[in-house]
């Protein structure tokens, strides 16, 4: 992970924004500016959101805006995080901002933990939609189920041995 002032940055940098209880994501394209997907805020949030009895999961509309990065971090803290760089090869510069210009102002599906601003980022940067905290999340909530499940299963194994030890 490398850290550097906006006029060190480099166009396709992932900015990784520390909100507190999770992290938003906006990518820098040049002259102190990020590309970044939001969902509006307060109450009138419900009206961009929509729930599928089907999947069982609320989608919402987001809005692809650009904003200069001290504008969109908020006085929060920021670093550039390009995680994924290991893995995949980012894409070349003209590549994303031919994205960015087609992209700009539109409104497009936004899903927690399918189609959320890290994977917009990192689409843009790499061409692959991806989510460390999408994933950390999913796997949190299966790791807790299994353990509830193990508990659950133990607690019932101990009911029937003690009702069958009763009725003897």
């Amino acid at each position: 992970m490398q850290t550097r002032s906006p006029t060190t940055m480099e166009i396709g940098d992932m900015i990784e924004i520390n909100r507190g209880q999770y992290k938003h994501w906006a990518l820098y394209i040049g002259h102190g500016k990020v590309i970044q997907l939001v969902v509006p805020d307060g109450p009138s949030r419900v009206a961009f959101c929509s729930f599928s009895s089907s999947s069982g999961s609320v989608s919402c509309k987001g809005t692809i805006t650009i904003e200069t990065l001290q504008d969109v971090a908020a006085g929060n803290t920021y670093k550039i995080n390009n995680y994924l760089d290991d893995e995949y090869k980012p894409r070349r510069t003209d590549v994303i901002m031919g994205d960015v210009d087609k992209m700009r102002g539109s409104t497009i599906k936004y899903d927690l933990l399918g189609h959320n601003c890290e994977h917009f980022v990192t689409f843009l940067r790499y061409g692959k939609s991806k989510s460390k905290q999408a994933d950390d999340f999913l796997n949190n909530v299966l790791t807790g189920t299994a353990g509830l499940l193990g508990v659950l299963t133990a607690v019932a194994a101990s009911t029937a041995a003690a009702a069958s030890t009763l009725s003897k």
